[in-house]
């Protein structure tokens, strides 16, 4: 049965990638759009004209008659959506006169009935509904690329009168956000305006109250990167579990690319808006990969020609003590079992000393040479009673251990094997000097960030860190840079004016904890973006890269990565 449900998930997506858009050789735009379309956006745009056309009137797949009333735009993030939407609307040739609207509340799946929906001209227009967030964005992206007339409603302050209403069914669509669309609606019924495309930005992130009134359209579009919640009631895949029924479909080249990408990382998705929007998916139809429309990933590469990101990692000093290491074994309920390879940086994170025997001797009693070098000569660890490894020997009684068996006695027991006094790691010493690849930098990750910011003060910044803490760590060190840094934040006011600060070059950094806070937010001006901890999840590592790697970009994005883990 579980493989039965994981060959569907797996035919379904081999299906989307399939139906990837041919590349269109119509590149005509409508005059309002004033910048040119990259051929991927004209392919979106006309697959969208050939794909509404089609749902309305129907047509066969296999021995089904399919038709529909919404689609999924599926473009990668940063590829140029919100430009492809306003192509879409500005080159509508006519509204559909008369379409069928939703099976009437009484039909069965024996007898069933449409209702027949008349739209016209005189009162119908289209409805964009965008995250409050991103509201400001598109307003700037329309003002940008077009001179198509629209109505921007932000708050219920405006939603007055009948002038309003004489302006709406002017305009091209009305724009407005997740918090305003209630009062829109609700005005639009008041004067009998009818939606003709409703098209929704970020469509899986997007909150949408569940008490909201329903939407009522002639054709529903959700604009996401992150599509797969949209077509699947439980968004979880394991990447692996899929990949291994590849011998029973014959894979998309892409998806397979996808699948063995991070292919031990699980896909974990969320549709936000699952109360408000669940009545409009067809979570379990067999064919629902179809209402996906998307460029592949060769089209889009190929027509954008973005410059390569370039990829670092910094290996910094971890950040461990005796105690963590006891923390990190009880956590897991399991034995201390340590590698003698990992011994030169376990030992170096805690900051135990590397001597040569003649170096550490100087400093010992005269009176304990000989058995020094006795212990040392003999050379038989006091606990397993084989050779050592990593000779380790302690101030206290000077026996020799294994760097591996006295960690090991240390994280169960801090204090000697034979003497019992209690261990210090300044009275522990490794009797041997380190290679250059066994030393680890002596820099911890603060210091090499502030290190790059001071080497690239005039970059622009945004650093990962899961915790908060981290910016008020460091914000004292970058005022003495020089450095204005501010900290996304849930608060929308705040949120705005701080990203309005980095785009016109008042702030210098951006920090961010939560990836959810800049979905869909454009930071195209960052030329360094530095991940102060490891993001657990692929897709949202993704979000934060194609929120600076956008079209239009003229020099590469850097990413560096600080990395201070010690695989113990």
């Amino acid at each position: 049965m579980a493989d039965g449900f994981l060959y569907e998930k797996l035919v379904i997506l081999n299906n989307v990638y399939n139906n990837t858009l041919i590349p269109s050789k119509v590149l005509t735009q409508a005059s309002v759009i004033k910048t040119q379309l990259f051929p991927h956006q004209s392919t979106l745009v006309n697959g969208m004209h050939i794909y509404r056309d089609k749902m309305t009137r129907g047509f066969l797949l296999g021995n089904q008659a399919i038709n529909g009333k919404i689609g999924i735009v599926g473009d990668p993030a940063g590829t140029g959506k919100t430009l492809s939407i306003l192509a879409y609307l500005a080159s509508q040739v006519a509204t559909f006169p008369r379409m069928t609207c939703e099976l009437t509340n009484n039909s069965s799946k024996y007898f069933f009935s449409h209702e027949l929906y008349h739209l016209s001209d005189a009162s119908s227009t289209n409805l964009i509904i965008v995250p409050h967030s991103l509201f400001g964005q598109w307003r700037q992206e329309i003002a940008q690329h077009s001179t198509i007339p629209y109505v921007p409603i932000e708050t219920k302050r405006i939603i007055r009168g009948t002038d309003l209403a004489q302006s709406m069914v002017n305009s091209n669509f009305i724009l407005t956000t997740n918090k305003c669309y209630k009062n829109v609606h609700e005005y639009a019924v008041q004067h009998g305006i009818q939606w003709n495309n409703v098209i929704i930005d970020e469509a899986s992130s997007i909150y949408i109250n569940s008490s909201d009134p329903p939407l009522r359209f002639q054709f529903l579009w959700f604009v996401t990167n992150n599509w797969i919640p949209l077509i699947f009631k439980t968004p979880s895949i394991v990447k692996s579990n899929l990949y291994y029924l590849r011998d029973r479909v014959k894979l998309n080249q892409e998806l397979e690319q996808w699948l063995l990408d991070n292919i031990n990382v699980h896909y974990e998705g969320q549709l936000v808006s699952s109360s408000f929007l669940k009545e409009y998916m067809p979570f379990f139809h067999q064919n629902r990969g179809s209402i996906v429309i998307r460029n592949s990933l060769d089209l889009i590469n190929t027509s954008i020609n973005l410059p390569v990101i370039t990829n670092n990692v910094l290996h910094c000093k971890p950040n461990i003590s005796l105690n963590s290491l006891t923390s990190y074994y009880l956590a897991r309920n399991i034995e201390p079992n340590i590698n003698s390879a990992k011994i030169p940086n376990l030992f170096q994170a805690l900051n135990i000393e590397f001597r040569e025997l003649e170096d550490y001797i100087v400093n010992q009693p005269t009176v304990k040479h000989n058995l020094i070098r006795r212990k040392v000569e003999e050379s038989d660890c006091v606990i397993c009673l084989d050779h050592t490894e990593y000779s380790t020997i302690v101030n206290c009684c000077y026996n020799i251990y294994c760097g591996k068996c006295l960690l090991r006695n240390m994280i169960v027991n801090q204090k000697c094997p034979t003497c019992r006094e209690v261990l210090l790691m300044n009275n522990i010493c490794c009797l041997k000097s380190l290679t250059e690849e066994e030393r680890i930098l002596a820099r911890n990750k603060m210091e090499v960030c502030l290190d790059i910011l001071n080497n690239n003060k005039n970059g622009k910044f945004i650093i990962y860190s899961s915790f908060d803490n981290i910016y008020y760590q460091l914000f004292e060190e970058m005022d003495k840079l020089g450095l204005k840094a501010e900290r996304i934040e849930g608060n929308l006011f705040s949120l705005l004016k701080t990203v309005k600060n980095f785009q016109e070059g008042r702030t210098n950094i951006l920090f961010v904890s939560n990836i959810d806070l800049i979905r869909g937010l454009s930071l195209a001006a960052t030329s360094h973006l530095i991940f102060f901890h490891e993001l657990p999840v692929f897709e949202l590592r993704q979000v934060l890269i194609h929120s600076a790697q956008r079209i239009g970009r003229k020099q590469p994005l850097k990413i560096i990565q600080l990395n201070s883990e010690i695989q113990v």
